[in-house]
């Protein structure tokens, strides 16, 4: 089983067969702006009224929709909304599950996800008037209730796949306000961060039932951060294929550790694995990074998020796990 991705939680909603993220999510789409018509309609149901209304471009080409949204439903995105104080009625319970939004989803409905057919139910309850989508699958059904934008999996950065859902809102400025805020953390603290690890390596791995990942930059879990805008090194079986190259993830064995791990290792469990057979391994326990406590352990629930609040969140955590380790000898 592989880890959960943005398209892997579409099929986890029965309505989509999609496979999880092999590539880097280069920018490709338009941004979501567009010249509307006041008081234009669109035959999307009860929930929309006659205001004011704008075109935007979609992966599924031109929408309409209201210039001022007031009751959005999203199958998946949440942080990205949640970031320019935008608040879903509904949305996955994947995103609800996030540690690092805790606090902020108050009044926000968990979709029920036990078929496609009381998703729908629920989300037609709402009345929305704007529905923000992964699922392309699904994509006809939520027209028919609601203006609908899909957005697909990896076509976008995750800095203008943020800038394009601020914009759905009407807040552009406030995405770009907040990308560069926390592109001002990174840097600031980029310095202080390379010249703790030096030239030693820096790797991610995770723990499922008798499978490990080893993840790059293009798969959550922080590696953007680690690898593309502080420029960590990870061992060379993962800084060719998962940082340089655009392979995702890679399935390991526990032989292969050595291989894998770096200096520093950030570490992750799924939430109810048995992670024995790796810790109570002679070959993890006599992994350098292990044997020196160069290990941070994450939250795998929270760490497979890659929306702007919990970017904002890894980022201090990987800054206080390196910041601990900064008087060990290279």
């Amino acid at each position: 089983m592989a880890p959960m991705s943005r398209r892997a939680f579409a099929a986890f909603l029965g309505v989509a067969a999609l496979t999880p993220v092999l590539g880097g999510c280069s920018s490709g789409a338009g941004d979501a702006s567009g010249a509307g018509d006041a008081g234009a309609t669109n035959g999307a149901g009860d929930g929309v009224s006659a205001a004011a209304m704008r075109t935007v471009d979609t992966d599924k080409g031109p929408v309409e929709i209201p210039t001022n949204p007031q009751t959005i439903v999203s199958d998946y995105y949440l942080g990205e909304f949640l970031a320019v104080d935008v608040k879903p009625v509904v949305a996955s319970p994947y995103a609800l599950n996030n540690p690092f939004l805790a606090g902020l989803c108050d009044g926000v409905e968990a979709l029920n996800t036990t078929s496609a057919e009381t998703s729908l139910e629920m989300i037609a309850e709402k009345q929305p008037d704007l529905i923000v989508t992964i699922t392309e699958a699904d994509y006809d059904k939520y027209a028919k209730i609601a203006p609908t934008v899909y957005i697909a999996d990896g076509t976008r950065t995750d800095e203008d796949l943020f800038r394009y859902i601020a914009d759905l809102v009407g807040k552009k400025d406030a995405a770009e306000a907040y990308i560069a805020e926390f592109n001002d953390k990174v840097a600031t603290v980029k310095d202080e961060i390379t010249g703790i690890v030096g030239d030693r390596t820096v790797s991610i791995l995770e723990v499922w039932p008798q499978e490990i990942y080893t993840m790059g930059s293009h798969f959550a879990r922080g590696g953007s951060i680690l690898y593309d805008m502080w420029g960590l090194k990870a061992p060379e079986a993962i800084q060719g294929p998962m940082v340089e190259g655009d392979e995702a993830y890679k399935v390991i064995s526990v032989e292969a550790l050595p291989d894998y791990a770096g200096d520093f290792i950030c570490y992750g469990v799924l939430d109810g694995a048995d992670s024995a057979y790796v810790d109570d391994s002679q070959l993890w326990k006599n992994l350098p990074a292990v044997k020196a406590g160069r290990l941070m352990p994450y939250e795998q629930v929270a760490f497979m998020h890659r929306d702007p609040i919990t970017l904002t969140n890894q980022l201090e955590a990987f800054t206080d796990f390196f910041r601990a380790h900064a008087d060990a000898a290279a």
